[in-house]
């Protein structure tokens, strides 16, 4: 009799995670899409693919959370990598590198659009490059629909997210609901 109802249990909580909505916000402050390449995801420059892209702005510019979340890890090594894990809606994990302060701690619950840190430069690279947010989104359960075998690392992509149609579909649509809308109001 247990079991079952532990059963029942995980399953709901796994799709009370669906549930909530997913607000979306451009993690760098006054970034537009122009500030990094769409072609960067999945980009094989070496011999692992970039799961993410890097989305260049000014040292020190403020970075917040691209949707309400969970911070689950936050790494702070002697060379001054910093980063930060939120947990998301869809079970979605926001992976915020490349970080010069970070301002919240693990446990703590974000809101969209509240400060989680500051862009840094890469300190882990041969060559000094400019101040960046490496912005990455890892899906916790698989995308089926992302299954494509023909591709190297195929198996892998199904737990990735492309960060760039994250942020720019969610605009797109915004700004046509905001077109929409100013006809109607005339």
């Amino acid at each position: 009799m247990q079991k079952p109802l532990l059963f029942l249990i995980a399953i709901t909580i796994f799709i009370m995670g669906y549930w909530i909505p997913e607000d979306r916000h451009m993690p760098v402050a006054g970034a537009k899409p122009y500030d990094w390449n769409p072609a960067a995801f999945w980009h094989m420059g070496s011999q692992q693919p970039q799961k993410g892209i890097n989305i260049f702005a000014r040292e020190g510019t403020p970075v917040v959370a691209a949707t309400s979340g969970w911070v689950v890890y936050k790494d702070q090594d002697e060379q001054g990598e910093n980063s930060v894990w939120v947990l998301g809606s869809k079970w979605r994990l926001h992976h915020y590198s490349n970080l010069k302060k970070v301002d919240v701690r693990p446990g703590v619950w974000v809101k969209t659009g509240e400060q989680i840190g500051s862009v840094g430069q890469a300190v882990t690279t041969s060559y000094k490059s400019p101040a960046n947010l490496y912005y990455s989104i890892r899906s916790l359960p698989p995308q089926v629909s992302e299954l494509k075998p023909e591709k190297p690392f195929w198996l892998e992509q199904v737990f990735y997210v492309d960060p760039h149609k994250f942020l720019t579909e969610y605009q797109a649509s915004d700004t046509t609901q905001a077109v929409e809308k100013k006809a109607l109001e005339h």
